[in-house]
């Protein structure tokens, strides 16, 4: 099984694309000590519809770093997505990454959507808010 460090949201993924150098220093931080970063495929495919081309380029850069981790939809997944982004504001990236993280538990969650995921998460879950 990967050990993920960190998960990142939508939000997260624009803000790297964007230059942002603290999303930055957590994923070299994740790399440092060995881990993967989370990003769930909804997740990456939500952040390149809200883009700018300059912000696209960044995007495809980081999908294609050796310790990122790009999660695939599943079929079996369908029924609590659905269900999951009901309670996360019709949110179905966020709906991914909360259930990628319950897969890996404890791996912390940049976003600034923390009360998304008090929704579907445990309210102690490491959220490192953005």
């Amino acid at each position: 099984m990967t050990a993920f460090g960190l998960a990142l949201d939508t939000t997260a993924l624009l803000a790297y694309s964007s230059a942002d150098l603290d999303v930055g220093n957590r994923i070299a931080e994740a790399a440092d000590h060995g881990v993967h970063v989370l990003v769930p495929a909804l997740c990456l495919s939500r952040a390149h519809q809200e883009a700018t081309p300059e912000q696209w380029e960044m995007l495809e850069v980081l999908a294609a770093v050796p310790h990122i981790r790009v999660t695939p939809v599943e079929a079996n997944m369908c029924a609590f997505l659905g269900g999951w982004s009901r309670r996360m504001a019709g949110r179905m990236d966020l709906a991914q990454l909360a259930m990628d993280a319950a897969a890996h538990p404890l791996v912390p969650i940049v976003t600034d959507r923390r009360e998304l995921f008090g929704a579907v998460l445990p309210k102690e879950w490491p959220i490192i808010h953005l």
